[in-house]
């Protein structure tokens, strides 16, 4: 018999054999969309070497294979979002960091104090915590999320070996105070961290109340290195840590978009960031002074911070912060829709590696999505992942997560060295997949022999288990005897999963013999739904070239084309039978099918309903968006945009900017609001062109008109909150908070009162023709 070997691998030579210290990149064609506005990007000196966040060729790598997040500051910074960062220590007196640290939030599990400063040996997380919040415009670098924030929840990672389990599982259960939490940390040797031992027990529970608990109940977002040990074999499906559904695994690229030679693969992946490997370090923060990576005479950083940082330790905070951006665009994310969007939204890089495949879902870009062991569904994009939370109309949470359960016991030999035993499980009826997960038994005394494939009823394959610790330096692989472990996969996310699923399991060496003792296979997502969401990026100017990705059908439900990650100019037609582009490519909606609701991206959009009652966004950019028959809500959302309601009874927001809207037939509702309380840039000029006094309604939002005290409903319940004037110069004059002046046809909001000009309000309205107005043709909302 062979021996086994339960050790954990030891990811850097000086540290002892612990959790992974991820290691320094030293150690180990995308086009841009142009950029909305410029005034977005920092002053910070380092910035230009900061390659991950805006990549200009400028270390040899290939332009555009970055974030894509610089657009995204001009709206979102992470402020509001608190972040734990789960590691050795943060220094929080650093300049670029300590305006975003709060110390009331933190903690050291290892010394069980309330101070996580940093050991004489630790310097990884103060480098993590650059990534992720370094502020802007202060010092020299700048973070993914710069206004989130940010705490540490300390672990020793010297510490006593057996005593790490249990600090682990401590740190794990500080997530529930935090909405995202930064693990770059992990372990190396194969099915150690067990969920199934009572060593991580604790572990298991944590990570489960995180997304139970968290947020609220809408699940805190926990990120987790995949790991640096592909050479050395491991998988990121050999750690219950990074596989586990409540978390998510993150794979490292290098410069060009290739996976780096280190980076963990497996099944379980979701999405990757950017790691550097060679000649592409990541620049951060490092411990002050002497302590950290950087050398005083290293001419390319200055000593407090570093360009040698990298792995999937630096890929991981660069996710976090991208998750604190989605969040701050919409706070009432479940972790589901997180993790769901993060996929939906990633970018395929080295497109000609050859474990890329299409899945057999329905809805991304008309067909399936792209996944990859090595990649899981590919390089994270903060543009188009936050365009997607702004427009998320489903809420995926613990609480309504369905499963489907099959078990088996086959208890079926193993053939030595060629072919494979294989088991099915059927399901009469399936989910909208998001992850699958498999308990597996084998008894087998060499696990290193094994690979084990899980094949969906669509074909879609997932290598669950492909020979532990088989390497360049260990042919032979792991001497681990038998197996009780949870596996995952992410591979069949958008599937349904209905039919037949195959379990192989192959022997690839000779001499050990063994059994496929039980299995159990579990999917996990949300119960099938007539009304379904498609969702097309800028990569539809890829996969539209193929023709059977350019018709649309659905007959049933109430469904939606989601192109608010599409940052070019979309027309789009939703009448049966009509044509559409969408970056570039044609997209045809079957005569037999209806859509009824559209979003736009960042283009100049020309959205069309069609009988049915549709709601139109237009995003960003300079929109025209036209009403048919039914009962149609057009949102102009950002820019200068052009409202036509058509027949039906319409309601129209211009949003920001200086808006023309039409109502048309009907009785049509014209509103004005923001998130915000009144902000004139926010709501902009727009002006009304048909007005139908005692028909139609001016819909006014009392959280953005903030001084109205009049109750919800129609006309002001108020006294005196409502006015007309004869001219503009009146309407600063008058005590009334919302003022019409019969001259010009303008709606001031003056809360002010008859103090001279409007104080926080302005004009946000022009009605053409000059109508004349009263109280009943106004609507007061909550939103």
């Amino acid at each position: 018999m062979p021996t086994k070997n339960p050790n954990i691998c030891v990811s850097l030579p000086d540290r002892p054999a612990h959790p992974i210290i991820q290691p320094n990149a030293s150690e180990l064609s995308i086009d841009r969309p142009t950029l909305r506005n410029s005034q977005s990007l920092p002053n910070d000196p380092l910035f230009s070497q900061q390659w991950y966040l805006l990549n200009t060729g400028q270390t040899g790598g290939t332009p555009g294979i970055d974030l894509n997040i610089v657009d995204v500051w001009a709206d979102y910074t992470g402020t509001g979002i608190k972040v734990g960062i789960i590691d050795d220590g943060v220094q929080y007196t650093h300049p670029d960091l300590s305006s975003n640290y709060d110390i009331e939030i933190d903690s050291d599990v290892a010394e069980q104090d309330d101070d996580p400063a940093p050991g004489t040996l630790d310097r990884h997380g103060t480098s993590v915590a650059g990534i992720l919040a370094a502020k802007a415009n202060t010092r020299d670098g700048v973070g993914v999320a710069y206004n989130a924030t940010i705490a540490g929840i300390r672990m020793d990672f010297d510490g006593v070996f057996g005593v790490f389990p249990v600090q682990s599982a401590d740190a794990l259960q500080e997530a529930t105070r935090f909405d995202v939490v930064n693990n770059s940390w992990g372990y190396t040797a194969p099915f150690f961290d067990n969920f199934a031992t009572d060593s991580f027990q604790s572990s298991r529970i944590a990570l489960q109340n995180a997304a139970e608990i968290g947020r609220n109940g809408l699940g805190t977002i926990v990120v987790f290195a995949a790991g640096n040990a592909r050479s050395f074999g491991d998988n990121v499906n050999y750690h219950n840590h990074e596989n586990s559904r409540f978390t998510i695994a993150v794979a490292a690229l290098n410069h060009k978009g290739s996976a780096t030679s280190y980076s963990t693969p497996g099944a379980s992946l979701l999405v990757s960031a950017l790691g550097g490997e060679t000649d592409d370090g990541i620049v951060t923060t490092d411990r002050l002074g002497v302590p950290g990576y950087n050398l005083s005479s290293d001419t390319f950083a200055p000593s407090d911070y570093t360009d040698d940082f990298g792995g999937t330790s630096a890929a991981t905070p660069m996710v976090s912060g991208i998750v604190a951006l989605m969040l701050e665009a919409n706070p009432t994310l479940g972790y589901r829709d997180v993790q769901e969007i993060l996929a939906y939204s990633a970018r395929q890089t080295d497109s000609s590696n050859p474990d890329w495949l299409l899945n057999n879902a329905k809805n991304w870009n008309g067909g399936g999505l792209h996944i990859s062991h090595d990649y899981g569904f590919g390089l994270v994009d903060a543009h188009a992942a936050v365009r997607l939370a702004e427009t998320w109309i489903t809420q995926s949470t613990y609480t309504n997560e369905k499963v489907l359960s099959v078990s088996r016991s086959p208890n079926l030999p193993i053939p030595d060295g060629s072919g494979a035993v294989t088991d099915t499980a059927e399901f009469a009826f399936g989910l909208d997949i998001d992850r699958v997960e498999v308990d597996l038994t084998l008894s087998h005394p060499w696990i290193g022999d094994l690979e084990v494939v899980l094949t969906a009823p669509d074909g879609t394959e997932s290598r669950l288990i492909d020979r532990p610790g088989a390497s360049l330096f260990n042919r032979v692989g792991s001497d681990r005897a038998n197996l009780n472990f949870t596996l995952s996969s992410t591979r069949h996310w958008g599937e349904t999963g209905t039919g037949t699923w195959t379990l192989a399991v192959h022997d690839r060496l000779r001499q050990w013999t063994g059994s496929l003792d039980t299995w159990t296979l579990r999917l996990y997502g949300d119960a099938l739904s007539h009304n379904d969401t498609y969702f097309y990026t800028d990569e539809y100017a890829v996969y539209g070239l193929d023709p059977s990705h350019n018709t649309l059908t659905d007959t049933t439900g109430i469904d939606t084309i989601n192109a608010s990650a599409v940052t070019s100019n979309i027309t789009l037609d939703l009448a049966p039978g009509k044509d559409s582009t969408i970056a570039g490519n044609l997209l045809t909606i079957s005569q037999a099918s209806q859509i009824e609701q559209a979003f736009s991206g960042d283009g100049n959009d020309y959205l069309i309903g069609n009988d049915a009652d549709n709601p139109l966004d237009g995003g960003r950019g300079n929109d025209t968006l036209r009403g048919a028959r039914g009962n149609d809500g057009l949102d102009g959302n950002k820019d200068n945009d052009m409202l036509i309601g058509g027949d039906g009874d319409d309601g129209l927001l211009g949003g920001a900017g200086n808006d023309r809207l039409t109502g048309g037939g009907g009785s049509d509702r014209f509103q004005f609001s923001s998130q915000l309380a009144f902000i004139a840039t926010e709501i902009g000029i727009d002006t009304i062109t048909d007005f139908e006094p005692g028909t139609d309604k001016i819909v006014l939002s009392k959280s953005t008109f903030t001084a109205l005290t009049s109750a919800i409903g129609e006309s002001f319940s108020s006294a005196g909150e409502f006015a007309t004037v004869d001219n503009d110069a009146n309407a600063a004059l008058s005590s009334a908070l919302i003022v019409y002046s019969l001259a010009t046809g303008s709606l001031f909001y003056n809360p002010n009162g008859s103090d001279v000009n409007f104080g926080t309000g302005a004009k946000f309205a022009v009605l053409r023709g000059n109508p004349v107005l009263n109280a009943i043709d106004f609507h007061l909302s909550h939103s």
